[in-house]
């Protein structure tokens, strides 16, 4: 219905009722609809902006763990890799270099989602970012991303790797 409602296939396009489902979808944990919700919030489509509200769901997005399936597994890793960029970056939250490694480190868990060459990329954005921290971030990291994920990291041997 939220698919439906969004982009106006076989019912008349009503943003709100597709932010509506969207969000019932969301609260449910699914992945997908958690994506679109943070959408919604970020551009105030069928729903008030509110940066809070997105920056809360792209957090519990990030926090779920990956599926087999590529395409969910993808919206959890952007989220991720959104979050690394969003606070490196000061776009939309307080710049803060710590936060975003952290997020960095999650994100390196599936990293495999993301092409070869985008990975290769990131790679180098991680190493420079690494560059601003201080050697006791850089020592506490791990052990902070893992207090958001709220369980171990698993892929830290290759955090300077592409993986295929």
């Amino acid at each position: 219905m939220m698919m439906a409602y969004g982009s106006g296939n076989g019912v008349q396009q009503d943003f709100n009722k597709a932010f509506s489902f969207a969000l019932k979808c969301a609260e449910n944990g699914d992945g997908t609809c958690m994506f679109n919700v943070i959408n919604c919030y970020k551009e105030g489509m069928g729903t008030d902006k509110d940066i809070d509200k997105m920056l809360e769901w792209a957090i519990r997005l990030g926090k779920l763990q990956n599926p087999e399936n590529l395409q969910k597994s993808g919206y959890i890793t952007s989220s991720r890799l959104n979050l690394a960029y969003m606070y490196r970056d000061g776009t939309d939250v307080e710049q803060d270099n710590f936060i975003s490694y952290q997020w960095f480190l999650i994100f390196n868990e599936f990293k495999r989602d993301f092409s070869y060459i985008q990975q290769e990329q990131i790679v180098k954005e991680i190493q420079e970012l690494e560059n601003k921290l201080t050697t006791e971030q850089k020592a506490n990291g791990q052990k902070e991303a893992e207090k958001i994920l709220g369980r171990p990291l698993k892929n830290m041997e290759n955090l300077y790797k592409a993986e295929l």
